[in-house]
This record gives C-alpha cells, structure tokens and sequence, in this order.
C-alpha cells in the first residue's frame, strides 16, 4: 500500500514574518480509493484556523465563536475542489512513478484527561487526545465500565499535521461523572497488532481526605523543624563545650 495517500502542504512565508518566528500552512489530503478522509485545512502556528467540508465545500472555522470577527475566503470552496481533486488524481501517478515506495509507519501515543476540574454530578467532557501516527487513518472507541458508550455522546476533530508530517487527533466524550466510574479509550491503527487502550478512573478527593492529608503534612513539617531545633541545640553545646 504504498503511497496511498500524500498529504500537500504549500508553505507561504508572510513577508513581514521572513525570519521562521510563523507559518501559515495549507494542507491538502486524500487517500486512493478512500473518499471520506479528504481534508483541506489551513493552519497557522500548528493550530487550524478551518478547514472546508469536503461534501459541502464550505469553510468551518475551528472556533465558531469567534465567527462574526472574521469571515473566510468566499473562494476557499472552489480552491478546495481543485485542490483535492488534483489530490486524488496524483496519487496512483505518484505512486508509480515512485516504484510503489514503502509507506511510512508510525505507531500513535495517547492520553485521557478531562477538559474541567472533576465533579461529581456535574457534566463534563473527557478528552482523548491521540498523536504522532501515520498514516492518519485511525479508529477510536469509547468504554464506560466495560461498556461502549453511546456515539451521541462523542465527538471528533479532524486529523492535524505535526512539524514532521505525522498526525495528532482529539476524540471527545460527554459524561456526568459517578464514583469510582472506570473509562477507556482505545486506539486502532495500522500499526499496531491490539488496539492501545488507555483507562481513567473517577477520583475525587473527600473533605475528610483532604484533613488526612493536611494533618500527615503538617506531621512532616514539624518533624522537619524538630530535627533542625535539635541540631541547633547540638552545634551550640558543642561550641559552649570548645569554649
């Protein structure tokens, strides 16, 4: 399966920002004979500013609150087309004229966190954040003690390019947490011969935990002051002792 699929990047230097301090990136990607990957993004810094949905072919900004101060490029849909379908186009003409070179292989790394402080009963989101893999082709699954969650309840973003042409993906899950409530996210590639599962457990820590733990700090730190004072005591007699 080589060169089954080429990310495009046009690199522009703004004039005022020659000296590598930023980059605007626009990233065109598709796979052979996989339609539903095709992505056409313009990045700035390594964050998305949008990208354009390739069924609608209309502009999506990364941050829709933020829509009314800015408004994109009327003609991002139409370059968007071209762009991709140059994009599908090339690739099988690339792949032959490369002798079908081995695709590069890079197995993901991940971790879960939440996106605000734990509270019980409270609705939150759970934020499974995958990265450096390629190719970018990857599948995420949701359990909530042992049991896959409702897909209503989880989101995705679209795949974004690493400095070094891998990609990084988040997968979001909404939930209101329970005690002692056990979730996972795993993580299928092709790299990997089982799915990369990753756990995280409800734990809240309870007032009277929380006195625990003040009361063995303070236990330490008048310990601590104990040692010295005696110290102290010891040095000074041993002066009084050379005098």
């Amino acid at each position: 399966m080589a060169m089954d699929l080429i990310p495009v990047l046009l690199l522009i230097c703004l004039p005022q920002y020659c000296h590598g301090k930023h980059l605007l990136r626009f990233l065109t990607f598709c796979q052979r004979n996989v339609t539903s990957d095709e992505q056409y993004d313009i990045e700035y810094d390594g964050d998305q500013l949008l990208y354009v949905d390739p069924a609608t072919y209309e502009a999506v900004q990364r941050l829709p609150e933020f829509a009314e101060q800015w408004v994109p490029d009327p003609g991002l849909g139409p370059d968007a087309y071209v762009s991709l379908g140059t994009c599908l186009y090339n690739v099988p003409r690339a792949a032959k004229g490369e002798d079908y070179p081995e695709e590069v292989i890079a197995s993901p790394t991940s971790i879960i966190y939440p996106k605000q402080e734990m509270e019980l009963e409270i609705p939150n989101t759970l934020i499974c954040f995958v990265n450096d893999f390629h190719p970018p082709t990857v599948n995420i699954a949701w359990t909530r003690n042992g049991w896959p969650v409702d897909p209503s309840l989880v989101s995705q973003t679209q795949y974004y390019s690493n400095s070094d042409f891998s990609f990084r993906i988040s997968s979001y899950l909404d939930f209101t947490p329970q005690e002692s409530d056990i979730f996972s996210c795993s993580v299928d590639h092709i790299s990997l011969k089982a799915p990369l599962t990753r756990f995280w457990v409800v734990e809240l820590h309870t007032d009277q935990q929380v006195v625990e733990t003040a009361v063995c700090v303070g236990g330490v730190i008048l310990g601590l002051i104990g040692v010295v004072t005696g110290l102290w005591f010891i040095m000074k007699a041993n002066k009084s002792c050379q005098t």
